[in-house]
C-alpha cells in the first residue's frame, strides 16, 4: 500500500463487490497491484502489471490523490521533483518514464484528475524522454487547472514550459509569445526567480542588442535574490553574445566567471556547458590544443552525469577541432560514437546524417564499397522519415560514386541523378547548373 512516502506490502484484502477494472500494462511496478478507491462496496480497481517490483502488491487507496501521490513518488525516484529534473535519462530510466506517462494517460481517460503540479512534473519527464507532444498535453492540462483555480504561480510556470516546447518545435514566435505571457505573470506576483528565467529564455531568441539587455536584467535579478545558478547561466549567455561580437577576451572572462560559480555550487551540468563554451572560444582564437582539451573535459563530465545529448554536442565540437588539425582516423572514431548515441536516443534524422558523414569519410580514404553502403543506409532512413531534401542529397552522392568510379553502372548513375533532380523540382529547392546543362 502507498503510505505517503513509499510502497509497502499490504495485508490480503477481503472479497470485493461490483467494481470496474482499469488495466495499466507495463507500469513502474511488477506483479499485479490492485488499487481500490473509496469506502463503499462499489470500487474501482487498477491493475498495474510488469513492474520493476516483483511479487504481488496490494495497494489500497482511499482517494484519487493517493494514486497521484504514488505516481509522483515514482517520478521523484527518477529525479523529478517539480523544481528540477535530471540532466538526462538512461535507456532504462526512459522506459520507466514511458510507463508512468502511460499510467497517467489511462488514469485521466477514466476521469481521475491529476494534480496540476504533478502534471507539470509529468510534462518535464515527457520532455526529457523526447515525447514533446505528450509534454505539451500535460503542460496544457496543468495550465487549464491553474487558470480555473486562479493559481497565478502555476499559470506562469505552465506558460513558461509551453514556451520551451514551442522553442523545441522551432516555433520561435509562439515561444516568444508564451514566455512573454509567463513573464508578465511572474512580474505581477513578484516571482523573481521565475522572472529571471523568463528573461534568460527570451534572450535566447532576441537580436543581439535585445538579448544582451535581457540577459543583463536576468543577471541583476539573480544576484539580487542570491540565485547562483541563475547568475551563472546569465553570465554564460552574455559570454556567448560577446563571442558573437568578436570580443573573445570578454567572452572568456564572463564564461569563466560562470564556470567558477558552477563549481562553487557543484552544478555539473553548467560546469560542462561552461567548459564547452570555453573550448569554442579557444577554437575561434585558433588555439586548437586548448580547445580540444576543454571539449574533452566537458565531454568527460557529460558522460559522468549521463547527459547523452550533451555528450553528442561535445563530440560534434571535437569533430570540428580534430578535422581542422587533420586527424581523419579520429574524426571517424568520434563520428561513430555520434552514430551510437543517435541510434540509442532514436534520432533517425541524426542517424541518417551521421551515416552520410561516415560515407564521405570512407569515400575520401578510397573505400568506395563502404561509402556506397553507408550512403544507401542513410538514403533508406531519409525515405523512411520523409526527408525529401536529404533523399535528393543521398541520390546525388550515389550518382557521384557511379560517375567517378564506375562502381555502379552509368545507367544507375543517370537514374540517381534523374531522381534527385525530380525531387528537387517537386519540393522547390534549387538545382545545380551542372544538372541543367546536362539535360536533367
Amino acid at each position: 500500500m502507498w503510505t505517503g512516502t513509499e510502497w509497502i506490502p499490504a495485508p490480503p484484502t477481503s472479497a470485493q463487490g461490483a467494481h470496474s477494472n482499469i488495466n495499466l500494462e507495463d507500469s513502474m511496478m511488477s506483479g499485479d497491484v490492485n488499487i481500490e478507491q473509496g469506502s463503499t462496496n462499489a470500487s474501482s480497481a487498477i491493475n498495474l502489471k510488469d513492474s520493476a517490483m516483483s511479487g504481488d502488491i496490494n495497494v489500497t487507496q482511499n482517494s484519487a490523490s493517493d494514486i497521484i501521490a504514488g505516481i509522483d513518488h515514482l517520478l521523484k525516484g527518477l529525479g523529478f521533483d517539480g523544481q528540477s529534473s535530471p540532466a538526462e535519462l538512461t535507456p532504462s530510466q526512459e522506459e520507466e518514464v514511458e510507463k508512468v506517462l502511460e499510467m497517467s494517460e489511462q488514469l485521466a481517460s477514466h476521469g481521475i484528475e491529476i494534480d496540476p503540479w504533478t502534471e507539470i512534473t509529468l510534462g518535464n519527464a515527457a520532455k526529457l524522454a523526447g515525447r514533446t507532444l505528450s509534454a505539451k498535453k500535460h503542460y496544457l492540462l496543468a495550465l487549464q487547472t491553474f487558470i480555473r483555480t486562479h493559481d497565478r504561480k502555476g499559470e506562469g510556470d505552465s506558460l513558461h514550459e509551453l514556451g520551451t516546447i514551442a522553442y523545441i518545435q522551432n516555433d520561435m514566435d509562439e515561444a516568444r509569445r508564451l514566455w512573454q505571457e509567463g513573464l508578465v505573470i511572474r512580474k505581477e506576483i513578484s516571482d523573481r526567480r521565475g522572472e529571471a528565467s523568463s528573461l534568460n529564455n527570451l534572450g535566447a531568441i532576441g537580436n543581439e542588442d535585445e538579448s544582451k539587455q535581457l540577459h543583463h536584467e536576468s543577471l541583476a535579478i539573480s544576484r539580487a535574490i542570491g540565485d547562483r545558478k541563475g547568475e551563472a547561466v546569465s553570465l554564460i549567455n552574455l559570454g556567448n553574445i560577446a563571442k558573437t561580437r568578436g570580443d573573445l577576451a570578454e567572452a572568456e572572462r564572463l564564461v569563466r566567471e560562470g564556470l567558477a560559480i558552477a563549481r562553487d555550487i557543484n552544478d555539473r551540468v553548467i560546469e560542462a556547458v561552461s567548459l564547452g563554451n570555453l573550448g569554442n572560444i579557444a577554437k575561434t582564437r585558433g588555439d586548437l590544443a586548448e580547445a580540444e582539451r576543454l571539449q574533452r573535459e566537458s565531454l568527460a563530465i557529460k558522460r559522468e552525469i549521463g547527459d547523452r545529448l550533451g555528450e553528442l554536442k561535445s563530440l560534434r565540437s571535437l569533430i570540428l577541432i580534430v578535422e581542422e588539425r587533420g586527424d581523419p582516423a579520429e574524426v571517424e572514431r568520434l563520428q561513430r560514437e555520434c552514430l551510437v548515441i543517435m541510434r540509442e536516443i532514436g534520432d533517425r534524422q541524426g542517424e541518417a546524417d551521421s551515416l552520410e558523414l561516415l560515407g564521405d569519410i570512407a569515400e575520401k580514404r578510397g573505400d568506395i564499397a563502404e561509402a556506397e553502403r553507408l550512403y544507401r543506409e542513410s538514403l533508406a532512413i531519409k525515405r523512411e522519415i520523409s526527408d525529401r531534401m536529404g533523399e535528393a542529397r543521398s541520390l546525388e552522392l550515389l550518382g557521384d560514386i557511379a560517375s567517378d568510379t564506375g562502381n555502379i553502372s552509368n545507367d544507375e548513375s543517370h537514374r540517381c541523378y534523374t531522381e534527385a533532380v525530380r525531387i528537387r523540382r517537386e519540393i522547390g529547392i534549387p538545382i545545380d547548373q551542372w544538372f541543367i546543362d546536362n539535360g536533367y
